[in-house]
């Protein structure tokens, strides 16, 4: 059961941004192992119809979508990645043993056939594209058709809609034909003032409009569906035009800390030893060096190492 995630957690339910959370972690996942772009949304696929099957609770969400994951890999017949090496890359705080036990039910509960791939909106996208083509190439539109549509970037952005929990409920096939209208749509935009190439493209639309006719989505729910995928792209595309402000925050074990020993624990001034203080008198001011202290995520109010570097003045004395 998903929950708004403006709204408090009731009851141990899992929110929207809790789910979203998790599915842009398997998205990073999928591109760290360098698999194919099935196995996240097989994954994605197995989260959602979990939580719609079954009560979770927040603290077991990482567990959850890392196991997914982890079956995703098997159900698509791919070289099973160690365990161990998943739960640390993932952070998913599981052991092995748990991460094995919870793949287990959800294959159980969902049952999941194995060396069978499951149906999912890039089954559609895919397709979708290949019909399309050979449309193009039956109307001497192929041209048009390839500075259009790229699979590779469809592909990409069918990758933001699914890690978006507003896109969960949408048909598979209805979403991979909006996304498709909507890249349409920005080639359109791109070359209003083309007459020539504005009215191939609209060509092309006129065979979309019968695939979804045939595919019978009905108007109100395909007009729905695209403000919702118009919205999440505008989002997604508008990232780039804003500056990157999130400030780098290192989590350090108390163990490494102790290792580490920030210097901002330190006084700024080291007082000269008394022994050499009688033997050398006072030390000039080329004697003083000058270093520069770190800063804890221990101290209050600050994310080490992101805090100003302040300058701190060492006394030495040579021996």
């Amino acid at each position: 059961m998903l929950t708004c995630c403006c709204h408090p957690v009731r009851n141990g339910e899992i929110t929207i941004g809790t789910r979203d959370g998790a599915a842009h972690v398997l998205r990073c996942l999928k591109v760290w192992y360098e698999l194919p772009n099935d196995v996240l949304f097989a994954a994605i696929n197995l989260v959602d119809r979990f939580l719609t099957k079954m009560k979770v609770r927040p603290k077991h969400m990482a567990c959850i979508s890392v196991s997914s994951f982890h079956l995703a890999v098997q159900q698509l017949s791919l070289p099973i990645i160690d365990t161990e090496d998943l739960i640390a890359i993932s952070q998913c705080r599981c052991t092995s043993r748990d991460l094995v036990r919870m793949a287990d039910i959800v294959a159980n509960k969902l049952g999941v056939q194995m060396n069978l791939a499951p149906v999912t909106a890039l089954s559609f996208i895919r397709l979708f594209y290949y019909i399309f083509e050979k449309a193009a190439n039956a109307l001497g539109l192929s041209e048009i058709f390839k500075s259009a549509i790229s699979l590779a970037d469809l592909e990409m952005r069918l990758e933001i809609l699914a890690c978006d929990a507003s896109c969960a409920s949408i048909r598979p096939s209805e979403l991979a034909l909006v996304m498709i209208f909507t890249q349409m749509d920005v080639y359109v935009s791109a070359n209003k003032d083309n007459g020539l190439v504005h009215q191939q493209i609209h060509d092309l639309v006129d065979y979309a409009i019968q695939l979804q006719k045939f595919c019978r989505i009905p108007d109100s729910s395909f007009l729905y569906s695209h403000s919702i995928v118009t919205k999440i792209l505008s989002l997604y595309n508008g990232q780039h035009k804003i500056p990157y402000k999130q400030r780098l925050v290192w989590k350090l074990s108390s163990r490494t800390m102790r290792v580490l020993r920030p210097t901002d624990k330190l006084t700024s001034y080291l007082p000269t030893i008394a022994e050499h203080h009688h033997t050398h008198g006072h030390m000039s001011n080329s004697n003083l060096r000058f270093r520069t202290g770190s800063v804890s995520s221990e101290d209050d109010g600050e994310d080490w190492p992101t805090s100003p570097i302040v300058a701190v003045c060492e006394q030495f004395v040579d021996e």
